[in-house]
């Protein structure tokens, strides 16, 4: 009876060991997300369509593209590939577009900082709903000129 006792219970351990393993391991960042411009709000002209791929999201690394077009139908992409704590640049169809610092508050949320090339600044949250489904980013930009613009975008997982 003791060795059933004992077998049960590593049993139960190992299962339980194994399931905790798993969903401490997996980035519950990655994925592919696609704008919903419904639930967005833009101080100017939204994008036609936005999709982000997040390849990691985590202490050690962020790294995504984002691919869309614009309100005047003009392809884009953009990329990140860095460290949280550290500026790195953000890429916009191959060029700088500034660098960017994104800080890990909590395992579902980033804050934001970007200091832009040209003369543009923002700082926002970006943060990932519990069930994993969607990515809400609120961004307050200045322009090189001091104007001041607030934003909201939301994305779904696809």
């Amino acid at each position: 009876m003791r060795r059933l006792l004992l077998l049960f219970l590593l049993l139960n351990f190992t299962v339980s060991y194994s399931q905790t393993k798993k969903e401490t391991g997996a980035d519950p960042w990655a994925g592919t997300f696609k704008l919903d411009t419904a639930k967005s709000k833009f101080a100017m002209a939204a994008p036609k369509e936005e999709t982000v791929t997040v390849d990691a999201a985590t202490k050690e690394s962020v790294k995504y593209s984002i691919k869309g077009t614009d309100a005047q139908g003009k392809s884009y992409t953009v990329t990140f590939d860095g460290k949280p704590g550290t500026a790195s640049p953000q890429m916009v169809d191959g060029n700088n577009a500034g660098e960017v610092t994104y800080t890990m508050l909590a395992a579902r949320s980033f804050s934001s900082r970007m200091k832009g090339s040209d003369g543009s600044s923002s700082a926002g949250t970006v943060t990932l709903s519990k069930d994993g489904k969607t990515i809400t980013v609120h961004e307050t930009t200045k322009d090189a000129k001091g104007a001041s613009h607030a934003q909201t975008a939301v994305y779904d997982r696809q």
